[in-house]
């Protein structure tokens, strides 16, 4: 009967060992899980950074390049004022230049969309552009950083956008922008020619 004793004395110590083992191997992935946890973040963290720094090289190269040449030596701008609405629709107009490589369409303090004048005068200045390159519009205004402001600026890149697709121009080459960065007198939107045919 002893020698029976005897032969079941290695259960307790096996159970202890491959409770060991079994704490230690979750103990091995929870430090795994919180590692790879901890080097997803930092790469989350650095491809956000590195996104944010390329948009900011292109809008700081695309505002180097509109803010390089003064106003007055820029010949090929065209300058379009859009009237604030109002009770009747505004009949005046305005003399443009055939665009070239930028037109500057100067928004009045609450408008989002283009009037009717405004609209004839784009339309006039958009016909002897070419239609086969991309097309940047970028909305720029006072305090950019407010949420209203930017709403209001999203409408007009809009507005501007309709009139160009009504003109012809394709939907895909259209590049719209708001430079949250840039600060002007009042609402502004560009469109520029970038190549075309």
């Amino acid at each position: 009967m002893e020698g029976g004793k005897g032969g079941n004395s290695y259960w307790p110590g096996f159970v202890d060992a491959l409770t060991n083992v079994v704490i230690a191997m979750i103990f091995v992935v929870v430090v795994l899980a919180i590692a790879l946890s901890f080097a997803a973040q930092m790469m989350g963290k650095k491809l956000a950074e590195d996104i944010l720094a390329k948009s900011a090289a292109a809008t700081a190269s695309t505002v180097a390049e509109s803010a390089a040449v003064p106003e007055s030596l820029r010949p090929g701008r065209t300058r379009i004022a859009v009237a604030a609405p109002t009770d009747q629709p505004s009949l005046e107009g305005g003399t443009l230049r055939p665009a070239r490589n930028v037109l500057q369409l100067d928004f009045a303090a609450d408008a989002v969309t283009l009037d009717d004048s405004a609209t004839k005068a784009l339309k006039g200045a958009l016909a002897g552009s070419p239609q086969g390159g991309k097309v940047a519009i970028v909305a720029t205004g006072p305090s950019m950083q407010l949420t209203a402001n930017q709403r209001a600026a999203y409408l007009r890149v809009l507005a501007v956008r309709n009139v160009l697709i009504q003109q012809g121009y394709s939907a895909d080459k259209l590049d719209l922008r708001i430079d949250t960065k840039a600060e002007s007198a009042g609402p502004v939107v560009n469109i520029s020619f970038v190549g075309g045919a």
